[in-house]
């Protein structure tokens, strides 16, 4: 197997978090939506000393099906949630990258060795959730990628183990 080329694996342990629910970007992102909602409810969501705390991914891939999660407190309920659902993040493998969000061909780029990397592993194969992959900001406010010159987006793609046929 090849080195990371700049990737990483992690594990990202399950955890609780609110959900948009399957819904489009505009839904997620305009007014009165999922992003206004976040931004008067942040004292629900869980502080973390590194990395982010969401993550946002393409239902079953389709491109219009957009979920976007925030990690949450221990004793956030559904009432402090309303109306949005509390969800259980099952967690996993990821094979982790950063691009640059506004170069598309960056994103390509990044994505595609990322599938490669995968593809020649011999340990590790694309896991299944979610399926699309997912993404995060890891600098939120902006400050960091505005010096940087760039919008950096992390990207997670699922793991497994290869699953080596048992012999009888």
């Amino acid at each position: 197997m090849s080195k990371l080329q700049n990737m990483r694996i992690i594990e990202i342990p399950k955890f609780r978090a609110v959900s948009s629910g399957a819904n489009t970007f505009d839904a997620i992102f305009g007014d009165g939506g999922f992003d206004q909602w976040i931004g008067t409810h942040t004292h629900l969501i869980k502080e973390l000393l590194y990395e982010c705390p969401d993550f946002m991914w393409h239902e079953n891939n389709d491109i219009n099906q957009t979920v976007w999660i925030w990690a949450i407190k221990d004793d956030i309920t559904e009432a402090d949630t309303a109306p949005y659902e509390i969800i259980e993040f099952k967690g996993g493998m990821y094979l982790v990258a950063t691009a640059d969000e506004n170069t598309p061909d960056d994103l390509n780029e990044t994505v595609n060795c990322m599938i490669k990397w995968i593809e020649n592993s011999d340990v590790f194969e694309k896991g299944d959730y979610p399926v699309s992959g997912m993404c995060n900001m890891p600098n939120g406010n902006g400050v960091i990628d505005k010096a940087l010159g760039i919008a950096q987006q992390q990207i997670f793609l699922p793991l497994k183990f290869i699953s080596k046929p048992v012999k009888k």
